[in-house]
Parts: C-alpha cells; sequence; structure tokens
C-alpha cells in the first residue's frame, strides 16, 4: 500500500492569482491578490518563505501572523485564514492594496480629496489608540507599507511584525534589521547603546512623531525623495 503525503498549500481553500506582487511591509512577507477555490471571493494573501538561517525573522512572522489572528478592529486589517508549514506562511486577509498604490492611483486620476485623507488618518490614529490604551502594544512599523485601504476605501492598519507590549513585559521590541524601516524610528526614543527606551510620553508610543509625514506626502504628491516615482515608496514614514 502506498502512501502519499498531502500537500497543505494544495489543500488550503485559498490560492494566488497568478501574478506578480503587489508590494508589502519592507522585508520578507511578499503581497498577492488571490481568491477563494469554492466561490472566487477576491483576498488578499501575504506569503512569507521560510529559509534556512532567518529563525529569528521567521519567529517574527509567526508573532505576526499570530497578532493579526487575534487582534480585532475595524481599523485594523481583517483576519480570514491562515496557513502554517514548514516551508512558508500564508496569511489571508480582506482584499486590499498597499497605501502607496492607491493613493498614487487616485492622484494620477485627479480624485484624491483632503477630506479623503483626513479621514484616512483618522482611521490608522483610532488603530494605534486602540493597540495602546486597550490592548498595551505598541504597533513599532507604521510607514507608508503598514497601511492598506479595502475595497470601499477604508484605510487598514497592518505590518504586526514588530508589535510590542507597552507594560515592559515579553522583551524590547523586536530587531527590525531593515534599514528602511529603522532610519524612520524617532531617535529620541533610542538611549546612548542604540536601545529603545519605553519610559516616553504615550504620545510618542501612539506615533504622533510621524504623523506630519503621513500628512504631507498624500496631499503634496511628493516628498523629499519623489514617492510617487521612487520604488521606495512603500517606506516612506506615516506614523
Amino acid at each position: 500500500m502506498w502512501f502519499f503525503a498531502r500537500d497543505p498549500v494544495r489543500d488550503f481553500p485559498f490560492e494566488l492569482i497568478p501574478e506578480p506582487p503587489e508590494g508589502g511591509p519592507p522585508g520578507p512577507w511578499a503581497l498577492h491578490r488571490g481568491r477563494k477555490k469554492a466561490t472566487g471571493c477576491p483576498v488578499s494573501i501575504f506569503v512569507y518563505d521560510v529559509k534556512p538561517g532567518a529563525e529569528e525573522q521567521t519567529q517574527v512572522a509567526k508573532a505576526a501572523f499570530k497578532r493579526l489572528k487575534t487582534l480585532r478592529h475595524p481599523n485594523i486589517l481583517a483576519y480570514i485564514d491562515g496557513l502554517e508549514t514548514e516551508k512558508c506562511l500564508h496569511v489571508v486577509t480582506e482584499a486590499v492594496t498597499p497605501l502607496g498604490i492607491y493613493l498614487k492611483a487616485r492622484v494620477e486620476a485627479g480624485g484624491l480629496k483632503e477630506l479623503e485623507i483626513s479621514w484616512g488618518l483618522h482611521q490608522i490614529v483610532k488603530a494605534l489608540s486602540f493597540l495602546v490604551n486597550d490592548c498595551s502594544l505598541i504597533h513599532n512599523n507604521v510607514c507608508m507599507a503598514a497601511v492598506f485601504v479595502d475595497r470601499a476605501g477604508e484605510w487598514k492598519l497592518g505590518g504586526l511584525d514588530y508589535m510590542y507590549s507597552a507594560q515592559g513585559n515579553g522583551g524590547g521590541p523586536p530587531r527590525k534589521g531593515i534599514p528602511e524601516l529603522e532610519q524612520y524610528d524617532p531617535r529620541s526614543l533610542a538611549d546612548s547603546s542604540g536601545r529603545v527606551v519605553r519610559e516616553k510620553c504615550r504620545h510618542v508610543a501612539l506615533g504622533l512623531p510621524h504623523l506630519g509625514s503621513l500628512q504631507w506626502a498624500p496631499t503634496s504628491g511628493s516628498s523629499p525623495t519623489q514617492p510617487w516615482e521612487d520604488p521606495q515608496i512603500t517606506s516612506t514614514p506615516l506614523l
């Protein structure tokens, strides 16, 4: 008698649409458009490929998987399903578009309004407030690539990889190891050793030092690094 191992990816009820990734947070995650096999309903699928020698990054990705699965809020990316194997992680969410891609399309179409930006900012601040005040968690990764827009135009916060406890338990914040992300950490949060200092004002933990960058970039159509033309648009700081 022959026994054949089942392929968990093949048996997964969601599938990737065969096209290039849409982008995503700087780092190991790739964002793909996907669909539910039974109904064809569109979804987004974040894919992390496990690589040898990247155990620390893999643990960070697994923690982000768990966070997104358990955190429920209207302004946080909505988790639908997930798959974890020895080779990969698949996280299925509501269908979304990276904020950078969405804003660029809106600007090119001439339809981006200040009211829309203000409402989007309000949604992200509500998500951050929920994390800090209700969950005692600091996001620690708010940038253009950590924000997504759903099919109704609502802004959703994602990029939960580097979150840590605001109460000081569970160790310090995960090491990012990605220059595009670390360069936006407020210098006022580091001591002489470069370690993040938690004992700072709650408004800093909430992300207000970067709020001006978020307000300015979408409405101006450009930044000092030309985000609308620069391939690094997805790492432009928001909060």
